[in-house]
């Protein structure tokens, strides 16, 4: 009783504004009914009243367990399996990617950029270079999340099937669509800062390292090399273009075999480290060019892909479903 009293006066002292604009006409009305209806001050004051009760308290609360949920943002409905619909998935404000690579990049630049200017010039340009390096991270998050939380659990649920399959369903041509597309916003605009990164870590790293570690080893290599003879000067013209051609016809693995072969001590010890130096600038080199690869590739050659692909899934989706 008590619940049913205090939700009435609620609802009555609610309506309290609404008694205002219709009261005119109720007045002008013969014969029209009055009543007395309570404030919304006086209503929330009867409320608290009967919820101190105990038994107040306890007859309102399914009812406001009940209310709770009704009331309940769209969020909590889309979450469950009953209210379950596309608002969960396609709810920006949800969406809240993990990026663990991009946040180790991001750290690793700003450490890098407080080392290079300093504490003060870093606290005065905090703004702008905290700015550069979120837009940085920003990019390389698009596709981190991209591959880690969107590609990767889609084939490993689904499979490759869809790619051109024998049989061509809404299933299948959705999927290759969505992913070509996908494809096509998110590495055109995104590749560009990962071979930005790659460059100036190259420039910077990894050509010094190469330049230092490989005159370094060069001249290790030399004072082991056995000293040889110089050979006559060619007779012909013939002679020197064939001592020109032959010169340098060993393998680059045959050289350092041999010469670390013929190193002991602390020259096997330096070789070992200018080597292991010289294969790390090496390995930027590659990973430079890859890169380079990757986006001449995508700025070039991926849209046209796509489309063709594109092409190709409707075209069979549309006209032969079922021929191969």
């Amino acid at each position: 009783m008590a619940m049913v009293f205090a939700l009435h006066v609620t609802l009555i002292g609610t309506l309290a504004p609404t008694r205002a604009r219709i009261a005119p006409a109720v007045r002008s009305t013969p014969h029209a009914p009055t009543a007395s209806f309570p404030s919304a001050a006086e209503g929330w004051r009867r409320l608290g009243a009967a919820l101190e009760s105990p038994r107040g308290a306890a007859a309102l609360a399914p009812a406001s367990c009940a209310l709770a949920t009704l009331c309940a943002p769209a969020e909590l409905w889309a979450a469950t399996p009953s209210g379950y619909d596309a608002n969960s998935v396609f709810d920006p404000r949800g969406f809240q990617p993990v990026c663990g690579a991009s946040d180790g990049v991001y750290r690793a630049l700003q450490g890098l950029i407080q080392a290079m200017v300093g504490d003060a010039s870093y606290r005065e340009y905090s703004p702008l270079i905290a700015g550069s390096l979120l837009r940085v991270r920003l990019e390389l998050c698009v596709v981190e999340s991209f591959f880690n939380e969107a590609i990767a659990p889609f084939i490993r649920e689904r499979g490759l099937s869809w790619v051109l399959p024998l049989h061509e369903t809404v299933e299948t041509f959705l999927a290759g669509v969505v992913f070509a597309v996908a494809t096509n916003f998110i590495l055109i605009g995104s590749t560009k800062i990962v071979t930005v990164l790659v460059t100036y870590a190259d420039v910077f790293f990894g050509f010094p390292v190469r330049l230092l570690s490989g005159a370094a080893w060069d001249s290790v290599a030399k004072s082991l090399r056995p000293k040889k003879e110089p050979p006559p000067p060619p007779a012909t013209p013939l002679e020197w273009v064939q001592r020109a051609i032959t010169r340098d016809q060993q393998p680059e693995r045959e050289k350092w075999t041999d010469t670390l072969s013929a190193a002991e001590g602390t020259n096997l010890a330096l070789l070992l480290l200018f080597g292991s130096a010289r294969v790390a600038g090496g390995t930027s080199k590659a990973c430079r060019q890859a890169a380079e690869a990757l986006d001449t590739f995508v700025g070039r050659y991926l849209l046209l892909t796509t489309v063709a692909y594109v092409g190709v899934k409707l075209v069979h989706f549309k006209l032969f479903p079922d021929i191969f």
